[in-house]
């Protein structure tokens, strides 16, 4: 019995994150980026656990060297912060994640008229900050590229 209603690999939930995408390209707000956030750390254990992954995708270093990848170390402190509300089973490498709303905040004619667009911003440890959207870029390119190296169809 699947609890997944439509949503039955990990391909189907890296479909899922793109079109998390396309609504924080469309308007960013923190719901649409909860929910990026949330999918995009959350297909780490939908390798693990997918039957239809490559074995050789899905071994213990291919595990290990996700939870490395850079982009994903941020999502999952953004995931795990957002599900828990703060983190207490590790040290987050985020330093801050800010979201300001008001005239002149996020992109020029986007979000609702006299309120504007909600503006994401993530900076980590080391000073680097990214927009909600460069942010979403980055964990994207890291999971295509994931799927490409292992010749999963997406």
């Amino acid at each position: 019995m699947s609890l997944t209603p439509g949503l039955n690999s990990a391909t189907d939930l890296l479909h899922k994150l793109q079109r998390d995408v396309g609504r924080l390209n469309h308007e960013v707000t923190s719901d649409d980026f909860f929910d990026f956030v949330v999918t995009g750390y959350s297909l780490i254990d939908w390798i693990k656990n997918d039957p239809s992954i490559p074995l050789t995708a899905k071994s213990q270093p291919e595990i290990e060297s996700l939870y490395r990848e850079p982009w994903l170390v941020v999502c999952g402190d953004l995931a795990n912060s957002s599900k828990h509300f703060i983190l207490t089973r590790r040290i987050p490498v985020t330093s801050s994640v800010t979201s300001t709303t008001g005239f002149g905040q996020g992109r020029f004619g986007v979000g609702g008229y006299g309120v504007g667009e909600e503006s994401i911003e993530v900076t980590i440890s080391n000073g680097t900050t990214w927009t909600a959207l460069e942010f979403a870029a980055g964990v994207i390119q890291a999971w295509i590229g994931y799927f490409s190296r292992h010749g999963i169809p997406i």
